[in-house]
């Protein structure tokens, strides 16, 4: 094609950047390779890979894996802890949506969010106090594992309570949230008792330390409980939640 203003023929009619006449198309799948290879999305691949195959085992064996788990995993308990006050308050925030019930996020999500990682860091805290009462020897990444091993059932309990509350079946969504917060105090007894206990010659004895771990997470799970039910009935009929958040 020749040139009209007397200059060499174009050799590309289409521009610097056309190949035949027609425009070069930029790869759209280009962002998301290059994102696939940063090195962050590559790590967080490789963790949520690890963290599948000790779910599994552990959902399949929790005490086995209780174990003879070591502080490799600690990781892993931590995300499963995280896992369990998430999952409940998407508990409770499934309720309110369901209801309709307003304001959500504060009672319906914070809220509990906040109670159930409460009442797991005070099972575990009362769970180390009274280990350290009876003056036993331990590693507390390891005891943090353990506990957070013994958790796993809980997550899955969580996931069914939350369909099952999905497709209106109450009493059983219900049923599987006190099952799943009851793997808190499994978790308390089961992991105190790894340990020799009641080898030394205190005043208080064992069992009214291991029962005050127990009682201090009940506590805190029973105002979760009767404080967001509490909350949702009243912003149910009055459209005014009573926790001001």
């Amino acid at each position: 094609m020749n040139n009209p203003e007397g200059g060499a023929p174009f050799k590309n009619p289409g521009g610097p950047n056309h190949e035949n006449g027609q425009p070069q198309r930029s790869n759209g799948a280009e962002p998301w390779n290059n994102l696939l290879q940063d090195h962050r999305v590559k790590q967080a691949q490789l963790v949520s890979r690890q963290y599948w195959g000790f779910y599994v085992n552990a959902l399949m064996r929790p005490y086995r894996t209780m174990k003879g788990i070591g502080t490799a995993h600690f990781l892993n308990s931590l995300i499963t802890m995280g896992l369990t006050a998430i999952l409940s308050a998407l508990y409770f925030l499934t309720w309110f949506i369901k209801w309709d019930i307003s304001p959500v996020i504060g009672p319906g999500f914070l809220k509990p969010l906040l109670l159930t990682a409460a009442g797991i860091a005070v099972g575990f805290g009362t769970t180390y106090a009274a280990l350290r009462l009876e003056k036993v020897s331990f590693d507390v990444k390891l005891l943090i594992t353990r506990f957070g091993t013994l958790l796993v059932p809980a997550v899955a309990l969580l996931v069914l309570a939350i369909l099952t509350l999905i497709i209106s079946l109450y009493s059983f969504s219900v049923l599987l949230l006190v099952l799943s917060l009851l793997f808190v105090f499994v978790s308390i007894n089961s992991v105190a008792f790894q340990y020799p206990l009641n080898t030394s010659n205190r005043g208080i004895d064992t069992l009214y330390l291991i029962a005050t771990a127990n009682a201090a997470t009940g506590y805190l799970f029973y105002r979760l409980i009767v404080s967001v039910f509490t909350g949702a009935v009243y912003g149910l009929f009055s459209g005014i939640s009573p926790f001001g958040l």
